[in-house]
């Protein structure tokens, strides 16, 4: 696992790589480019110049109003056992936090109370071009779990989880490492080291921030 400053690092160089394998030619007139400015600009030979962008997007952690459930989702290329927040890019005319409670109903069919999102954190995300900003939301319910709707062309499975749950899912996670690798996590469980059903994203993800600054409230 990269230190936050490798980390930084890591991401920085896919942008720009991702950047230039994609951006050869001038997006106004077509002609090719050369890379000006220690690579972080690209100038073409009629003299525009054009920079990296970013496209933002939201990720969001939603719970119940009294904090004692989260809702954790699994796309379809996600192992069966990994749940996530939800994620999505903001479209054009949108600020953030329209964007959340936008996401969050198209994904899952749920509403989200407005007063109550909150900013947490952010991360580049390169893959390919994102700057991926994180947010703490609640439902109106305080007694009832809110029904789910998952739209199956971006999600397989949705559900609430109890904070208990989330937070030995964290433990495992953080005892199994690698737990997108398929293998690694079947070598636990034939092993007897894991016999749970769930996992959460990895620490040094925005998710797993948010998941943890959740844990401690």
């Amino acid at each position: 696992m990269l230190s936050p400053l490798d980390n930084e690092i890591a991401l920085t160089a896919s942008a720009y790589v991702n950047w230039r394998n994609n951006h050869k030619h001038c997006s106004k007139c077509g002609s090719p480019v050369d890379y000006v400015q220690g690579g972080t600009c690209a100038k073409c030979n009629n003299g525009h110049l054009s920079y990296p962008r970013q496209d933002p997007s939201i990720i969001v952690l939603v719970t119940n109003a009294n904090s004692t459930h989260a809702l954790l989702a699994r796309s379809p290329r996600h192992p069966s056992y990994l749940y996530t927040a939800l994620a999505g890019f903001v479209e054009p005319g949108e600020n953030m936090e329209s964007a959340v409670a936008r996401e969050v109903h198209e994904e899952v069919g749920v509403n989200v109370n407005p007063k109550s999102i909150n900013y947490i954190s952010s991360q580049a995300w390169p893959f390919p071009q994102s700057c991926m900003i994180g947010f703490h939301a609640q439902t109106h319910s305080v007694d009832n779990l809110a029904s789910i709707s998952i739209d199956p062309k971006e999600l397989v499975d949705a559900r609430w989880f109890e904070k208990e749950e989330v937070y030995q899912a964290a433990r495992d996670t953080d005892m199994m490492g690698a737990v997108l690798d398929r293998q690694v996590v079947e070598t636990q469980r034939a092993n007897g080291k894991w016999t749970g059903s769930l996992l959460v994203p990895s620490k040094g993800v925005l998710a797993r921030t948010l998941v943890d600054s959740w844990l401690e409230i």
